[in-house]
């Protein structure tokens, strides 16, 4: 398998390369819906209600985002789809490539209710910033998985040769690279070269 990159550092290297199976996060049992619909493309459509396709197609994504608002309790974020070539998708404020005239559009909505977060927070709700700070991030992770970019990385360490100099193997060069430890189902390569590197940075300085 190929790696998308390899990143040397003192002693040793993090090698990052694609998960080939990677699970996707919305099989988690997440507590936000993600309601998307973008021509060409098998998006999640995660609607607890049964009402939003036909609110939809009466209102666009402003009467379903009003309808989750005001009769189900639900905090609403839009969601932005940019296409060129390959789909990408985030939530919140539309910018960048988010805002482009021509390639980016409204994606759908995602949402979760008051009530469900509160469960799932131990019956104390966090408040709705960080209900959407939630559901951006659960965007993130599905955009992330949906492009390919989850990964996993093996850190391994430089051991030279016993022999040294010495050595008659062929092709030898005078040590090899051996593998400390590997991680899948990494979301988004800087976190697999940050733990990698966190790896590493244990075994050259043991505590």
């Amino acid at each position: 398998m190929e790696e998308i990159e390899i990143v040397e550092v003192p002693g040793g290297r993090v090698r990052v390369l694609p998960d080939d199976a990677p699970q996707s996060p919305r099989d988690w049992g997440t507590v936000g819906h993600l309601i998307l619909d973008v021509a060409r493309h098998a998006l999640p459509w995660e609607d607890h209600t049964g009402q939003l396709q036909q609110l939809r197609e009466r209102g666009g994504w402003r009467l379903p985002a009003r309808y989750l608002t005001v009769f189900h309790d639900a905090v609403v974020v839009p969601v932005w789809g940019y296409a060129h070539g390959d789909l990408a998708l985030r939530a919140g404020a539309r910018v960048g490539s988010f805002a482009d005239p021509w390639d980016s559009g409204q994606a759908g909505l995602a949402y979760l209710l008051r009530s469900e977060l509160r469960t799932a927070c131990g019956d104390s709700y966090p408040g709705d910033e960080q209900a959407r700070a939630y559901l951006r991030g659960e965007v993130e992770s599905y955009d992330q998985w949906a492009s390919g970019q989850v990964v996993g990385y093996i850190a391994e360490e430089w051991t030279p040769c016993p022999a040294g100099t010495a050595c008659e193997h062929g092709g030898c060069g005078g040590g090899d690279w051996v593998e400390v430890e590997a991680c899948w189902g990494i979301y988004g390569i800087d976190d697999a070269i940050t733990q990698g590197r966190t790896v590493l940075a244990g075994v050259r300085h043991p505590r």
